[in-house]
């Protein structure tokens, strides 16, 4: 097989970054900001946008699909929007919990509880993106909202695959937990033990300091003999 050149090489390169960077952004951006993107912002999501048609109505291409629809679409297209956008607030809180569990070294067990609760949150919750998003698809017909279509099953696939992740992150975590947790009670009664040592040391060592002063002090008006 023939080796690349520099530049096909650079080149394949920053095609595998912007297709990347295209999934992140399908799986996270709110769809409140996809909105308000230019045309050459919408492209950077890799959709099939179709022919490009100029239209006085004023957006870009998913924006011009969303304001021609109408009853039960339209009604159907805010709800699965608004949650979406709901849960997307989530992602970075989510983020954080994966890597505090992923590098448990030194986390207490009450950091670990956090960051599974949040996790467990997102699994609890997460369904319905995936409930209203197959209804708004299945309400829409092949030849209306193309774009919008493409970006709302993008997210399914991205929620899909962020559930089995969090899923077996949740399910590892468990027994980390409970290591941690069985870890923390065995330290404690040394801890304890510890703690005791060295506060009878300092009262120890208090006594000590007070006797040598006291010996130190000699009576007023005693003679001294040489």
């Amino acid at each position: 097989m023939p080796r690349l050149s520099p530049a096909d090489n650079a080149a394949a390169k920053k095609r595998a970054k912007q297709i990347q960077e295209a999934v992140y952004l399908c799986g996270t951006a709110p769809f409140s900001r996809v909105m308000m993107m230019t045309q050459e912002e919408l492209r950077t999501l890799m959709l099939d946008l179709g022919d490009q048609r100029p239209t006085r109505e004023p957006g870009n291409t998913m924006r011009k699909e969303v304001m021609k629809l109408q009853g039960a679409k339209f009604q159907a297209f805010c709800k699965y929007g608004s949650i979406w956008d709901h849960m997307s607030q989530h992602y970075e809180a989510i983020n954080d919990a994966e890597n505090r569990l992923r590098n448990s070294k030194g986390a207490t067990p009450q950091q670990l509880e956090s960051a599974i609760a949040v996790l467990q949150f997102y699994l609890d919750n997460s369904t319905k993106i995936l409930n209203h998003g197959y209804d708004l698809i299945r309400m829409l017909n092949e030849n209306e909202a193309f774009s919008l279509r493409q970006l709302v099953a993008a997210q399914g696939d991205a929620t899909i695959h962020r559930q089995d992740r969090v899923y077996y992150q949740i399910t590892a975590s468990r027994a980390t937990l409970l290591c941690c947790k069985i870890r923390a009670k065995m330290t404690k009664p040394f801890k304890c033990c510890a703690a005791t040592a060295k506060k009878a040391a300092k009262k120890i060592c208090r006594k000590v300091r007070r006797a040598k002063k006291k010996m130190g002090k000699k009576p007023a008006g005693a003679l001294v003999v040489v």
